[in-house]
């Protein structure tokens, strides 16, 4: 499994390209390819970026999970598969998004294309830099929510 981590600070050039950094193109494991699909996040102004192994076992098991004749499950099933974008890699190591990515994420190419590259273990979030930097919490909220999500945590020492 990838396990990206960091935040790399990134620009969108004038054509919509971003380099990918070095350090999280390190960090990709073989069997992920040089295909990443990236989705928009359904909670951010972001674009979900999952090595194409990745996504693949993530629809997997997501289709696994839904009857296809239950009128909610397929509205989620439509909805899952909307804002989608596979990306390649080109010759210089570089991902080009398409217009309407960079304008949902409010991302201009050129001037005002700073970019954050996040890895979050199996998927890297690519966010504006001034929408990724209005997500910090202050220490009590990351406390409070930690304890929340992560209060019952226990080892698990079989992986």
């Amino acid at each position: 499994m990838s396990r990206f981590k960091g935040d790399h600070y990134c620009k969108v050039d004038s054509k919509g390209r971003i380099l990918f950094p070095a350090k999280l193109k390190k960090q990709t494991p073989q069997e992920a390819g040089e295909v990443f699909v990236g989705k928009l996040s359904a909670f951010e102004k972001s674009l979900v970026l999952y090595p194409e192994n990745v996504w693949n076992q993530l629809v997997k098991r997501t289709l696994k999970q839904l009857n296809p004749y239950n009128a909610k499950h397929d509205l989620f099933r439509r909805d899952f598969f909307r804002d989608i974008v596979e990306l390649e890699f080109d010759a210089s190591g570089r991902i080009l998004l398409p217009k309407r990515f960079l304008d949902v994420l409010q991302l201009t190419p050129g001037e005002g294309g700073d970019v954050v590259l996040a890895g979050q273990g199996d998927r890297v979030e690519l966010m504006a830099k001034s929408l990724y930097l209005g997500t910090e919490m202050s220490s009590d909220d990351r406390k409070s929510l930690s304890a929340e999500v992560m209060g019952d945590f226990k080892w698990d020492d079989e992986d």
